[in-house]
């Protein structure tokens, strides 16, 4: 179980997990808005554009796979503690908000639609990052965490 105190490898993991979806998300968008590469019969997408996007959605089923399985530990063990539960519920939302939107992203057709649901999940993407850093940044000292069972520490 996780509890307060995350193991050093699994929280940097984690970061790094965020991180990685994080740029590919924003270099896709980039790309996708403003580079367009002159191709042999017009404008075509730039050749970045579609690994970015895969590198994006391998990120995201992983972070899908964290979420779940911080819900059913960090998320239950600190709810009952008490601690920060308003950075955690903003935490929890977002990303419940973007695996909806990256779902309606994936099966939209509509192309009005769509492009309002992108512009969605690009606001809630480009802000969970500093949410997490908010909730990160207030935790309490280690010392005055509870221990972790021997068997997940460092």
């Amino acid at each position: 179980m996780i509890d307060v105190a995350m193991p050093t490898w699994f929280r940097k993991g984690l970061y790094g997990l965020y991180a990685t979806a994080w740029c590919s998300g924003l270099s896709f968008f980039a790309l996708k808005t403003w580079f367009v590469v002159e191709g042999e019969f017009g404008p075509v997408k730039h050749g970045w554009q579609f690994p970015a996007l895969q590198l994006h959605g391998a990120a995201a089923f992983l972070m899908m796979i964290t979420f779940g399985f911080l819900l059913g530990a960090h998320v239950q063990y600190c709810w009952n503690l008490g601690q920060q539960k308003k950075r955690g519920i903003v935490i929890i939302t977002l990303s419940a908000s973007l695996i909806v939107s990256a779902y309606l992203l994936y099966y939209i057709a509509q192309d009005d639609v769509r492009e309002v649901v992108e512009y969605v999940h690009l606001a809630i993407g480009f802000s969970l990052p500093f949410a997490l850093i908010a909730h990160v940044w207030k935790r309490k000292k280690k010392s005055e965490l509870p221990t972790l069972p021997s068997m997940l520490k460092d």
